[in-house]
């Protein structure tokens, strides 16, 4: 089988004990230790050479280019974070000392950064939305055909696009012609608002301004809906898209589930609907934090799948499976804490790793990003110890 053929069986939990990774993601500093420690990789402008020396093209995930959820502005998808808008903000340095700067973010917000660089958590200062008025001057960066949003030949395979290198001869072919996963960073509706306004001022608004509130989730949904047909309008198939909401801590979320239900599960429905028919395979909702009391509502509202079950907030794969069985696809519950302990805690992991993939359904990721006191000695024995569980020899490539 190749790329594709696995993650649709997969999926379908039709093909069991195949370990599939979904990525290796972590943090620039956990690349450039690896790469000290012996890792062969020497550009890490891009992913391409990290992806192909620890996964290849038979854990190949590819998405194309028009972003509905968060994305990353820094080298690897990573830090500084920023909403899907379009255009971004130009960086704007409003105050220097020695220690920090306060800047306009690309988002937008105003933020305190110290001089370490982009990958520190900065201290929030001002939000580029706080009323209607505010709202209506951001929402023109929210458009869903605006130029930026989708560059000329965001159809079409291209090397520049992709996370492994492209394929000989299938420069400028259609995605149709593909032989692994595609998909698409799609939609957010609580995650984006929040950062528009910080969580403590939408905490207040969703009950002083709830129709503020609901007009900008709205304007969400109708966001992600209108790119994803013109992606469906221009003959592509997608396998996978992306919700990312991060609405919980870790005991649980930060809104009520009934808001939930009333306000965002119909607007879900609106969108995934429409995937539905289109035979998408994997609807992921991706929300850190504890999320038991929010599953089953996503799942009411056919999201189908959930990434990355934080075992610091007491998330267990196993007790999701056990609880929604076939209903539910997995990624990801391997706890990023472990990778650093050593072997005896890795191979806890890879246990947990052998369970989830006896059922199916299940894809091999870390709970979040990949921190840098993980060492590479550690990650390679964690990568071949889960390739060692498959029953297929094809798919048992070791580093």
């Amino acid at each position: 089988m190749n790329a594709l053929e696995r993650f649709r069986a997969i999926c379908k939990f039709e093909r069991k004990n195949d370990p599939y990774f979904w990525s290796i993601d972590s943090w620039n500093e956990t690349f450039e230790r690896w790469i000290s420690e012996g890792m062969p990789v020497k550009n890490l402008d891009d992913k391409k050479e990290v992806n192909m020396h620890l996964l290849g093209y038979q854990d190949q995930i590819e998405g194309i280019y028009p972003r509905g959820g968060i994305m990353g502005m820094g080298k690897n998808n990573n830090p500084p974070w920023c909403v899907a808008i379009d255009p971004v903000f130009d960086l704007a340095i409003l105050e220097e000392t020695d220690d920090y700067i306060v800047r306009t973010d690309y988002d937008g917000t105003t933020v305190r950064r110290k001089k370490e660089g982009d990958v520190t958590i900065p201290e929030y200062l001002a939000y580029p939305v706080s009323d209607k008025k505010s709202w209506e001057e951001f929402k023109k960066r929210l458009a869903p055909f605006s130029v930026g949003r989708w560059p000329d030949g965001w159809d079409k395979m291209m090397d520049k696009w992709m996370q492994l290198p492209i394929k000989p001869g299938m420069e400028g072919e259609s995605w149709e012609k593909r032989d692994f996963p595609l998909g698409m960073n799609l939609l957010s509706l609580y995650g984006n608002a929040r950062n528009y306004m910080g969580v403590e001022d939408i905490s207040y608004a969703i009950y002083e301004q709830p129709k503020l509130v609901d007009e900008i989730i709205e304007h969400q949904a109708y966001l992600a809906y209108e790119m994803l047909k013109r992606v469906f309008d221009a003959g592509i198939t997608l396998n996978w898209v992306w919700i990312w909401e991060d609405m919980c801590y870790n005991t649980g979320p930060l809104v009520s589930p009934q808001w939930v239900k009333d306000v965002m599960m119909p607007r879900y429905r609106k969108v995934v609907d429409l995937l539905h028919a289109h035979n998408v395979e994997a609807i992921i909702c991706d929300c850190d934090g504890n999320i038991d009391q929010l599953m089953g509502i996503w799942l009411d509202a056919g999201i189908n799948a959930t990434y990355p079950l934080e075992c610091a907030s007491g998330m267990d794969a196993r007790k999701m499976r056990d609880k929604y069985g076939e209903n539910l696809i997995i990624f990801g519950n391997v706890d990023k804490r472990a990778l650093a302990e050593g072997k005896r805690a890795i191979d806890a992991e890879v246990e947990k790793v052998k369970e989830m993939i006896s059922y199916g359904g299940y894809f091999v990721n870390a709970d979040h990003h990949i921190p840098p006191d993980v060492s590479y000695e550690s990650i390679v024995y964690f990568i071949n110890e889960v390739r060692n569980l498959s029953q297929y020899e094809d798919t048992r490539r070791l580093i």
